[in-house]
């Protein structure tokens, strides 16, 4: 693989985990909210909400460490050396688009996730 697709490949590799640190620590930011919720007067009615939302910032976070999990396995393959050339090229550049395809599916997900609980908040807590 020439130094300078590799360099591009590391690259991505390294926003990646960016991306992926900004959206846990957004989730983080939602469950102590939700946390929050819980410590005023609400509702009984809002538990199953609650617990909705709840349910839904558990599934982020696997999701996350599981594309955590995927990305950091794409790092060590681009830090191998590459023997066999355009078999490991081909892999790896299959493997970086559904890497790429993951980051937007989480990153529309998570954006989804951000919309419904913040006009969740808006209406309960205006």
């Amino acid at each position: 693989m020439r130094n300078g697709k590799l360099g591009e490949l590391i690259a991505d590799n390294e926003n990646w985990k960016h991306a992926l640190k900004v959206l846990e620590d957004g989730i983080i930011r939602f469950k102590t909210g939700l946390a929050g919720l819980l410590e005023t007067d609400f509702h009984k009615d809002d538990l199953e909400q609650f617990e909705y939302f709840q349910n839904k910032f558990l599934k982020m976070d696997e999701q996350i460490s599981l594309l955590r999990h995927e990305v950091r396995e794409q790092l060590h393959l681009l830090q191998q050396p590459s023997s066999s050339g355009g078999v490991q090229l081909k892999k790896t550049l299959d493997l970086q688009r559904r890497l790429e395809v993951k980051m937007i599916i989480i990153q529309e997900n998570f954006d989804k996730l951000s919309t419904e609980f913040n006009g969740y908040l808006q209406k309960t807590c205006p």
